[in-house]
């Protein structure tokens, strides 16, 4: 990987109770340039400070985790704190609460869950009569706070008006715009595969409004998230797309080491980081040794592990079985 390579490259999704710090170091080690926290709506900071202390708390140990440098550029991989919301007031309130942690804020565009329909925030502000108060949450974002701002979003409802919406989010200051090129179903998250078409019909219309990062006085990078599954997916999204960069998602829980190809052995890695940076609660970590488990070829051997695994009580028990599995 060049060391020019720009931090939002290869990046590691917003995943529900799975973006834990012990997760997101082991993606950076095997190739990620910055990762995403979990949603958090502004709501739950403002109100609940035990979610805001975890979540500051997580940031911290990671701007400092040595682990957190990028192997082949020596950077550190930014934390990226994602937010949800509607009131542009209470979103500002919200990032300058983790404002100095936080190496940017990303607004969630895209969730298409029941919650977010019923409070009207993540997917379900793609309509066009909501346009006006996203502009406004990511301009009052972008001039309040210091750092980078950026938007995930799905494709609006009449999908060619996804890219004059991320037009105006990028003049209205987001630095990176992420495009989950499906449609926001709240039952359904994967009706079929992502359309990256779209994605380069934003990268496109970034161009021809002097907008694109690589344009003279343009600041906007395009990521794209979808349609990969294994590592040569990884180019072949980017250059049919002509993204800046992908984000990955789900297929990173079976395969942390996705960005570098995904043949090494991030499980004890993970679970060696899980024990030194203890953030995430038992049961999340054994969410995550299940999908890297699925990774692997099925055997009695495999099943065997699973179940030493999955039934030791702590992470220092699943060390154990770990390396007396592999003969340590």
């Amino acid at each position: 990987m060049p060391e020019a390579v720009p931090w939002y490259r290869y990046v590691a999704a917003p995943m529900v109770d799975q973006s834990d710090l012990a997760f997101r170091l082991t993606t950076v080690k095997y190739g990620a340039t910055a990762t995403w926290t979990q949603m958090y709506h502004s709501h739950e900071v403002l109100h609940t400070p035990d979610v805001l202390a975890h979540a500051r708390h997580e940031l911290e140990l990671g701007r400092y985790a040595p682990e957190n440098v990028h192997p082949s550029t020596g950077m550190p991989a930014p934390q990226i704190v994602q937010l949800a919301g509607n009131d542009p007031a209470h979103l500002v309130e919200a990032a300058r609460r983790f404002e100095p942690w936080a190496d940017g804020f990303d607004l969630n565009l895209g969730c298409p869950q029941t919650r977010a329909q019923r409070g009207h925030y993540g997917g379900y502000l793609l309509h066009r009569k909501d346009w006006d108060q996203v502009e406004a949450c990511i301009r009052a974002l972008a001039y309040s706070v210091r750092v980078p701002i950026t938007a995930k979003l799905r494709l609006c409802d009449n999908a060619p008006d996804t890219s004059k919406l991320a037009v105006r989010l990028a003049e209205a200051g987001a630095q990176v715009i992420t495009l989950h090129a499906r449609h926001v179903a709240p039952n359904r998250r994967r009706a079929g595969p992502a359309k990256l078409a779209f994605v380069r019909e934003v990268v496109e219309a970034l161009e021809a409004h002097t907008l694109h990062v690589s344009q003279s006085g343009g600041r906007t990078a395009v990521l794209s998230n979808g349609n990969v599954r294994c590592a040569s997916d990884i180019a072949a999204n980017l250059a049919f797309t002509r993204a800046d960069g992908i984000m990955i998602g789900e297929p990173l829980l079976m395969h942390p080491d996705l960005f570098v190809g995904g043949h090494e052995a991030p499980l004890s890695t993970f679970l060696h980081l899980s024990a030194q940076y203890p953030t995430a609660p038992l049961v999340h970590v054994q969410q995550h040794v299940r999908a890297m488990l699925r990774s692997m070829p099925p055997s009695r051997e495999t099943r065997a592990l699973a179940d030493v695994l999955l039934g030791a009580s702590d992470i220092e028990g699943m060390l154990y079985e770990l390396h007396r599995y592999k003969g340590e």
